[in-house]
């Protein structure tokens, strides 16, 4: 997939912190958190199998004609076929680790084509954020560090930081998924927009050795780019997903694409101590302290 793809999600982040009334949204688009989604090549790259055993097992949506292996394709036919089945999967867990203005960012995301998301957003500066969106309603709940990271950048006094964080630190917040103060978390929560550039593929893009993702056997598709060399790791056995993609170079990240197709659970948490934005008036929580 893509770099600046999966990067361009994480960047909902910011979005959703603006949703909350409590951070600007700026002008990031969705789609660019793609970007940096890509780890060091190094330090974070699947394992390589002991021996090229793995390779042979290619079959399913994603074998090649003739002789049934994914891997007698060529590097570039691989990615298309990756990419079509990538972007295709009716839902998928994700995982990230990027960069946002200069500060590591970690997603852990179950989303669908639907809009429905389930997860956690660790942002450095800014602390947790928990979130679940489903058609009708989005919860989130930021820990200490997240309310006091949005008090500093909205310039609050001290003693209404204090406040704030006495009122919402751990606790869910709950607003209507057609309030507009929801509709920033749209694109980061949508499997499509994540996957938007998954089509892309590579003239340069070139088979490299098998390996194993998460348990499944996968092989490695190199391609060069501006920002640093792209490796995407594709399922050699079933439907051809890309499991893992990494970026090695000017910007460095990574993002693991796992559990396609299993439902998100959109369950309204258990708390009887909701804080319901949708009879709270206007403004955002942190105004509403």
């Amino acid at each position: 997939m893509r770099s600046r793809t999966v990067v361009a999600t994480a960047i909902g982040t910011t979005a959703l912190l603006g949703a909350t009334g409590c951070l600007p949204v700026g002008g990031h688009q969705a789609a660019d958190i793609g970007k940096a989604a890509r780890a060091s090549a190094g330090a974070t790259a699947p394992a390589p199998s002991g021996s090229g055993s793995d390779e042979s097992k290619g079959s399913g949506a994603g074998s090649g004609a003739g002789s049934g292996k994914l891997t007698d394709l060529s590097g570039r036919e691989i990615l298309r076929r990756a990419h079509k089945a990538t972007r295709e999967a009716e839902s998928a867990h994700v995982v990230a680790k990027v960069r946002l203005d200069g500060k590591p960012m970690a997603i852990d995301l179950s989303l669908d084509k639907k809009g429905n998301c389930n997860g956690v957003i660790r942002l450095d500066g800014m602390g947790r954020m928990d979130l679940i969106k489903s058609a009708e309603l989005v919860h989130f709940k930021g820990d200490e560090a997240y309310w006091r990271g949005a008090a500093k950048l909205k310039n609050a006094p001290r003693k209404q930081t204090d406040q704030m964080v006495a009122a919402l630190a751990g606790r869910w917040v709950k607003v209507p998924a057609s309030d507009a103060r929801s509709a920033a978390m749209a694109g980061m929560c949508d499997l499509d927009k994540l996957t938007s550039e998954a089509g892309r593929d590579s003239v340069l893009a070139r088979k490299g050795a098998a390996a194993t993702v998460g348990g499944v056997p996968a092989v490695a598709v190199t391609s060069p780019g501006k920002d640093g060399t792209e490796t995407d790791y594709v399922a050699t056995e079933g439907t051809p997903y890309i499991l893992r993609s990494t970026l090695s170079g000017k910007e460095d990240g990574e993002v693991s694409f796992s559990e396609f197709g299993k439902p998100v659970d959109v369950t309204s948490p258990k708390d009887s101590d909701v804080l319901d934005m949708g009879k709270a008036g206007g403004a955002g929580p942190g105004e509403a302290v």
